[in-house]
């Protein structure tokens, strides 16, 4: 057996596209598709927003095991996405409501306990927290942040990302 190597591809990413892709996404309940696209921005930032963009990703990796009947995995990504998200709370980060998110998460964590492992598959999929961001509001939050992928004035910059593909 041959060894595949693995492909990358490098292509142009803004935040704001990323946050557009990742709300669009998550609110249909396609949650693994969600959850990449903030991976492709989390990697590169190393500043104060890191962990917002990681507790989203585990949001939505949470949903993910939730979709696949995965109580543990589930249980343990709504703690840690909760964890992750508390610095953020209870004002807005980079556009996004971190306390209203918090609070959605809150319930999803205790509606799942509730349920318990034997429940899992009584969980409301189809009501998962609305993900949503407010874009007038991002110059300043990079600013604030100093965010990767924004200039000095806090506008969005096309950035080149290479990515598995």
């Amino acid at each position: 057996m041959v060894a595949r190597r693995k492909r990358f591809v490098t292509k142009r990413v803004t935040v704001p596209e990323a946050f557009e892709r990742f709300c669009a996404e998550f609110n249909e309940g396609r949650f693994y598709e969600a959850h990449e696209h903030l991976e492709e921005i989390w990697q590169f930032e190393h500043g104060p927003v890191r962990d917002l963009y990681k507790a989203l990703i585990q949001a939505a990796a949470a949903y993910v095991h939730l979709q696949r009947g995965g109580y543990p995995g589930a249980s343990r990504l709504l703690r840690t996405a909760l964890g992750y998200l508390e610095p953020y709370r209870p004002g807005p980060a980079m556009g996004f409501d971190a306390e209203a998110i918090g609070r959605a998460l809150e319930e999803a964590r205790d509606l799942l306990e509730r349920l318990g492992p034997d429940g899992v598959a009584q969980f409301p999929l189809a009501q998962p927290p609305r993900m949503a961001f407010d874009r007038s509001a991002l110059s300043a939050e990079a600013r604030r942040w100093r965010a990767w992928g924004f200039d000095e004035e806090g506008l969005p910059v096309a950035m080149e990302v290479t990515i598995p593909a």
